[in-house]
């Protein structure tokens, strides 16, 4: 069965407060909007963000599965760094 409705987070666009989560058909989706929120963190009409809901996190979750990052080797003689 196909899901014909996702999920959106509508956001501050000042202090990033997360104002609703609401649902709405795919057919109908705006992702882009020029449209003001009233903040009730900021007490103020401020530029409103929309985003997936649930996609900050994969993307926290995918860059937190990345391997480590290990600080390199220091060479200590000039042959020990040439390999053939």
């Amino acid at each position: 069965m196909a899901i014909d409705e996702v999920t959106l987070v509508r956001i501050c666009g000042k202090c990033g407060f997360r104002i609703e989560t609401f649902a709405i058909k795919k057919d109908n989706m705006m992702m882009f909007s020029k449209d003001t929120v009233w903040c009730p963190q900021c007490q103020s009409d401020q530029p409103e963000i929309r985003d997936v809901a649930g996609r900050q996190e994969a993307i926290d979750q995918e860059v937190d599965s990345y391997p480590k990052a290990v600080p390199a080797k220091e060479i200590t003689s000039a042959q020990e760094g040439i390999s053939r």
